[in-house]
């Protein structure tokens, strides 16, 4: 036989009201301890590994977030065109061979050319399909002894590659959605005050890299992070979130630029592996103009790529 269970009382007399309990300060979050990856590696190896190896000429701008969703292949192609478009030499590196979104663009890119018989800015694309981030670090070097400019687009998540790439930036490119769920891996913030607690597993991570890459004898890196697929206007959410990633920037170290905002045509482009800087090479488009054509310009000032010294570049039209 099952035992039955029994049904609660009902209640008796007169239902009394509920107590309003007032809500208590929730206690500052501590920061996060240096977690290790699965094979323990730690900030001063991987950056003793990268700078015991072949490092390239050109400048590196690694493209990473562990935190999906926020734009990172999409900017990963506009900045690798945007500088091929302004007369550097770029390679691309594509290190998620999954779903290898920015390798696909540039292919998209190069039917796109010659389906219209136009000559466009071409990056050299590679696909990195290795889980050794020193087999890594050979490649960039391999595929950037040529080039001005080595953009490497990361998987959104932790692992070996993506530590010894993030320390082998020059330039180290973030893109976050404007939302605090997206900033949780760069810090954590009062659920009321949004008074910064303490910086995000992605931003110590950062750090610790940055600090390793001072200690033995490495330039810093110049991280920037980019508020990604902002719509137009300005809401009270937007205030906060701009007013709280500019507090964390000042704990996290990092600057802050203008990603891209939130428009169809980029992408409608996208599929065809153009950008608004290429409608001008298009006779069939050259008439047409875009304000995504300012972002782009906005973009590699912001990035602080605009510099002809870097390389070959031309002023973009």
């Amino acid at each position: 036989m099952f035992k039955r269970f029994s049904s609660a009382p009902a209640l008796r007399g007169r239902p009394q009201p509920l107590r309003e309990t007032p809500l208590r300060e929730a206690p500052p979050l501590e920061a996060p301890a240096r977690v290790p990856t699965e094979d323990g590696d730690h900030a001063c190896k991987v950056v003793h590994d990268i700078a015991h190896r072949p490092l390239p000429d050109a400048r590196v701008i690694v493209v990473a977030n562990e935190k999906g969703g926020v734009g990172k292949s999409t900017l990963a192609f506009h900045t690798a065109v945007a500088l091929a478009d302004a007369g550097y030499r770029i390679a691309a590196v594509d290190c998620d061979p999954r779903q290898q979104s920015l390798a696909r663009a540039l292919a998209f890119r190069e039917a796109t050319a010659r389906r219209l018989v136009v000559d466009l800015p071409m990056p050299t694309t590679t696909v990195f399909h290795q889980s050794s981030g020193a087999m890594l670090v050979q490649e960039i070097a391999r595929i950037g002894w040529k080039a001005d400019f080595v953009v490497v687009d990361l998987a959104g998540s932790d692992s070996p590659l993506a530590r010894r790439a993030i320390a082998l930036a020059d330039t180290l490119v973030t893109p976050v959605n404007a939302s605090f769920v997206d900033l949780d891996l760069l810090g954590r913030f009062h659920p009321t005050s949004h008074q910064v607690l303490a910086s995000g597993f992605f931003a110590r991570l950062v750090s610790d890299l940055r600090a390793e890459r001072a200690a033995q004898g490495l330039a810093d890196m110049d991280w920037v992070v980019l508020p990604n697929r902002q719509r137009g206007g300005t809401s009270a959410n937007q205030q906060r979130f701009e007013s709280a990633l500019a507090d964390l920037a000042q704990v996290a170290g990092f600057r802050i630029g203008s990603g891209l905002a939130e428009r169809v045509a980029y992408r409608e482009l996208f599929l065809l592996g153009l950008t608004a800087l290429d409608l001008r090479h298009i006779p069939q488009l050259g008439a047409m103009r875009s304000p995504a054509r300012g972002e782009l310009r906005n973009l590699l000032a912001d990035l602080g790529l605009d510099n002809p010294a870097h390389g070959r570049a031309t002023a973009l039209a």
